[in-house]
């Protein structure tokens, strides 16, 4: 029986039946703790234990949370009770489980060694906590594991039956694999080894091998790689969209262009790395990306006119959280990043004219345009006036703007210690969530203080600054802190937001304790 289990595992792996490789099963987990309670193995490798006296009871389709099928290191894709799709295929378990359970006999045997890994096993996870852990000692003979409880059913079919039901592999699925620059990619896939994680979208080209871990903490499969896109999974599946874009990040965090040819895709889920060869094209329309982010809201769609790309100021300037004001009577556009005086007189005259901060800009590219009756910013004068980085690549006809937020002026707080560490603190914070750097950011938190999937739950969502802050006494010296920041890339389309940032001294240090 152990060749024929053998020869099994060699069919699967031939035919490409995915190898669980990371994480934590939840097949191993029941197997450890049963493992736990074992004596020393026999020659024959069966273990007895004390038999069990009451006869099982019955489980009900409702109590059943989870259920996940295994045979030595693979892992097939679980059902969780919280999904509607896997309703049935549940019902269809606990009646398999409760006609085993009917038919179980106490036992002293258990599987160990060799026999325990390559058997086939089924893991039921009940909502009360209960693990109902199934080992196929051969074709027809099960072992049930309820906690320290042994039992043995017989039943020819039982194996049969779960495989059909239970064994399905993990699977990606690509929306097309000629994305154009700027189009909407979706990717659809389940993994068998993890209930939760990140899904990373990485291009490289082909031929590229070595991977590589990054100083934030990522792993890339090589150092030619760029990374496109993050997106969280759960219940072991995930399913979202992307942009394909014109700038991927690369291993030192700066962004490439990807210029129009064939790539290896690589969707990275941590523990499984599927690849799918892409033939990107370039965007039949000028792009804009913003740190790396395509941007395709239609309200700040770029113009082209006479070679300058051309912004709308309303939606760059809420953007960013600039203030912006129209002076019709002088034709003027002042944008600033605090509120404006008015006390600036740009002087009558035909021609147009755009205010920075209080300073005009000057230059034949550096003048607002009027496009049916919205008014328009030249993108590189406004962006350079700012301290903004731009580039454009004419082979992916895109447009790289990376800025830089509006932090705290911690020179404001020089006088107050705890004010000036909250300061320093919170600007970090913003530095560190818009990097996408975990390192960066568990160094400002307490230990064991940073939330599960910060940077997932907020998507591609960009801090572009903090508008104001006030801080509040807290008891034990803790200092609580009401933030009001400007969001670029919101997934709910808020411009803004405010958050309470808890801080507290954690061995004489100041650090970020929670946020709300």
């Amino acid at each position: 029986m152990k060749q024929f289990y053998m020869f099994t595992l060699a069919v699967l792996l031939t035919v490409g039946v995915p190898v669980w490789s990371g994480g934590t099963s939840w097949e191993a987990e029941a197997a450890a703790s049963t493992a736990a309670n074992v004596p020393p193995a026999a020659e024959n490798d069966i273990a007895t234990v004390p038999a069990s006296s009451a006869q099982p009871a019955a489980i009900q389709a409702d109590a059943v949370q989870r259920v996940q099928m295994s045979h030595a290191d693979l892992a097939w894709v679980p059902l969780f009770a919280s999904r509607a799709a896997d309703q049935s295929a549940i019902a269809k378990t606990a009646n398999f489980v409760n006609r085993l359970l009917k038919n179980a006999k106490p036992s002293t045997e258990q599987l160990v060694g060799e026999d325990a890994f390559f058997a086939t096993s089924v893991d039921v996870m009940l909502t009360d906590g209960t693990d109902i852990y199934l080992q196929f000692k051969d074709s027809k003979h099960v072992l049930i594991h309820i906690g320290e409880d042994k039992y043995i059913a017989q039943d020819a079919t039982a194996l049969k039956e779960f495989y059909e039901l239970l064994a399905v592999s993990p699977q990606t699925d690509v929306s097309t694999l000629k994305p154009t620059i700027g189009q909407t990619v979706r990717i659809k896939g389940s993994d068998a080894s993890n209930y939760e994680g990140t899904v990373r979208i990485f291009v490289e080209t082909s031929g590229s091998s070595g991977g590589y871990m990054t100083a934030k903490g990522v792993d890339y499969p090589s150092k030619r790689a760029l990374l496109v896109h993050t997106a969280p999974y759960s219940e072991a599946r995930y399913d979202f969209q992307f942009t394909m874009p014109a700038y991927g990040e690369a291993i030192d965090g700066t962004f490439k262009p990807i210029t129009p040819g064939t790539y290896d895709l690589y969707i990275d889920t941590g523990s499984r790395r599927t690849i799918r060869s892409v033939m990107v094209a370039p965007p039949a329309a000028p792009t804009l990306a913003i740190n790396g982010v395509t941007v395709n809201d239609p309200a700040l769609a770029p113009i082209v006119s006479n070679g300058v790309m051309l912004l709308p100021m309303r939606a760059l300037a809420e953007s960013f959280g600039w203030y912006v004001r129209w002076d019709a009577a002088y034709k003027a556009a002042f944008v600033s990043t605090q509120p404006d005086t008015q006390g600036i007189n740009p002087g009558k005259g035909a021609a147009l004219s755009l205010w920075v901060n209080g300073k005009k800009l000057t230059g034949a590219n550096a003048k607002p345009v009027i496009v049916k009756g919205r008014v328009y910013l030249p993108l590189r004068a406004t962006a350079e006036a700012f301290g903004f980085q731009l580039t454009w690549t004419p082979s992916v006809r895109g447009v790289l703007l990376v800025f830089r937020p509006q932090l705290l002026d911690e020179g404001a707080y020089a006088g107050e210690a705890k004010k000036l560490a909250a300061a320093k603190l919170l600007n970090g914070y913003v530095n560190a969530m818009n990097g996408r750097d975990a390192a960066a950011l568990g160094r400002l938190f307490v230990k064991n203080g940073m939330p599960a999937q910060l940077f997932e739950i907020i998507g591609q969502r960009l801090i572009t600054g903090v508008r104001s802050v006030t801080f509040e006494d807290r008891p034990g010296g803790a200092l609580l802190a009401y933030v009001t920041f400007s969001y670029l890339f919101d997934q709910h389309g808020n411009k803004s937001g405010t958050s309470g940032i808890v801080l507290m001294q954690e061995n004489g240090a100041w650090k970020i304790s929670d946020v709300d």
